[in-house]
């Protein structure tokens, strides 16, 4: 009898060190990557700065890819251009899926051009000039916004909405705390940016996806319906948002952004 309950300890003992040496064995492996890890640049756009992107990194990070959100100047579209393409060149393997918010698409547009890893272009109530046009020129096109004459000077040649109109304009379906963490912090940016006259765009020779904000007091809507159109945007994803939709519509941007790391080659 006692022979037999040493039998059954030394039985029970061998299984506890092996199941825990298993146990050991599978933590120490190292996880699956992604089938198809990405490098996704997130370019903000005036008024802005990285933290806007806050809402949709946590969706790209959790579906496996690599994410970057860009630190613009904000003191002309040269130096946001210039800012974005030092961006990319840290990234040495893989495509890139480059997005841009407001002038964030103008900004992708020209730093993505001749740039053979950036796969597919993601504007989210953007601006999209074609070669030889800017944004005021295009604008005259359009019934004026009310907020294009809110605009103040810092009385150093850059400009930001007070922050009541900026609750207004900007984000008026934010939640009211957050809104006001948005507007106190904007980032100023130079008023020669609506002149700027843009070079040859990327979206004309690669695959682009667009998100219209149907609200949008601070771009014309009909405005960034026209430029999905014309660039023959493989996806155009209509939302009944203000241009704030990165925090008021998270799941729905990043979800379009996923789609464009979904098929980049």
């Amino acid at each position: 009898m006692a022979s037999l309950s040493k039998s059954l300890f030394l039985l029970f003992l061998v299984t506890l060190l092996t199941t825990a040496l298993f146990t050991v064995t599978d933590a120490a492996k190292p996880k699956p990557k992604p089938k198809k890890m990405v490098n996704i640049v997130l370019v903000h756009g005036a008024l802005a700065d990285g933290s806007s992107w806050s809402r949709i990194i946590p969706h790209l990070q959790a579906a496996g890819h690599y994410v970057l959100a860009v630190q613009q100047p904000l003191t002309s579209l040269e130096d946001d251009i210039a800012k974005v393409k030092v961006a990319l060149g840290t990234i040495k393997s893989g495509p890139i899926v480059l997005v841009g918010h407001s002038f964030g698409g103008f900004v992708i547009s020209q730093a993505a051009y001749g740039n053979a890893n950036v796969s597919s272009l993601v504007f989210v109530t953007a601006f999209a000039p074609d070669q030889g046009e800017s944004v005021a020129e295009l604008g005259k096109n359009y019934k004026p916004l009310p907020s294009n004459q809110q605009f103040v000077s810092d009385g150093a040649g850059r400009i930001t909405l007070p922050q009541d109109l900026f609750l207004k304009y900007f984000a008026p379906d934010v939640d009211k705390k957050e809104a006001m963490i948005m507007a106190a912090a904007q980032g100023p940016f130079d008023a020669a940016r609506f002149g700027y006259v843009s070079g040859p765009a990327a979206w004309r020779d690669r695959p682009s996806y667009c998100i219209v904000a149907e609200k949008d007091q601070i771009i014309q809507p009909e405005m960034e319906a026209w430029f999905a159109e014309r660039m023959n945007a493989k996806k155009t994803v209509k939302l009944p948002a203000s241009h704030a939709v990165l925090f008021s519509h998270p799941k729905e941007v990043a979800d379009l952004i996923l789609e464009a790391a979904k098929a980049a080659k």
